[in-house]
C-alpha cells in the first residue's frame, strides 16, 4: 500500500458503515478543521474500478458533519446535501477531502467540501446539518487505537 501523507492518523472505524470503508485517515488542520483521506481500495469502488458515488457521498457527509460539530460545538443529522462529481478516482489513488464550515444559526450548520484524487479536484459538495447535540467524539477519540492500526 502506498504511503499515507504526513499528519494523517488512521480513523477509528466509528460504526459498521464506516468500518466497511476502512482504512480511512484523518488529520487536524491548523485552522481546527478536519481532513479525511484514503487510498481508493476495492471496497470503495464500483464495477469499473473507480470510487463509487456512494463512497464519495458517505465521505463528504462525514467530513462536513464532523467539521460542523467541531467548529460550531453542536452537530446532528444531515438535512440536505448536494454533490457534484467532477472527476473519477481510480483504485490506488490517494483521495483527500477538506471541509469548510460556512456559517451557522442556532439550529443549522452550513458546510462545503472538496475532494481531490492525487491532487486533482474530483468532487465538490455542500450540506446543511441540524445542530442539536454536542459532538459525538473529540478528535483524539477519532484516531484508531494502535492495536487497530494494523488490522
Amino acid at each position: 500500500m502506498a504511503d499515507v501523507p504526513a499528519g494523517f492518523h488512521r480513523l477509528d472505524r466509528m460504526d459498521d458503515v464506516m468500518g466497511g470503508f476502512d482504512p480511512v485517515y484523518i488529520r487536524r488542520e491548523a485552522d481546527g478543521h478536519v481532513t479525511l483521506g484514503f487510498h481508493v481500495g476495492q471496497q470503495h469502488c464500483n464495477p469499473r474500478g473507480h470510487c463509487h458515488g456512494g463512497t464519495w457521498a458517505t465521505m463528504a457527509d462525514v467530513v462536513m458533519g464532523v467539521n460542523v460539530g467541531f467548529v460550531t460545538g453542536l452537530s446532528g443529522p444531515t438535512v440536505s446535501m448536494s454533490i457534484d462529481f467532477l472527476s473519477a478516482a481510480a483504485e490506488g489513488q490517494w483521495v483527500e477531502g477538506r471541509a469548510e464550515v460556512l456559517r451557522w444559526t442556532p439550529n443549522l450548520g452550513f458546510a462545503q467540501c472538496h475532494f481531490s484524487a492525487d491532487g486533482e479536484v474530483a468532487l465538490r459538495a455542500n450540506a446543511v446539518f441540524r445542530r442539536k447535540f454536542p459532538p459525538h467524539r473529540d478528535f483524539e477519540s477519532l484516531i484508531a487505537r494502535s492495536s487497530e492500526q494494523n488490522g
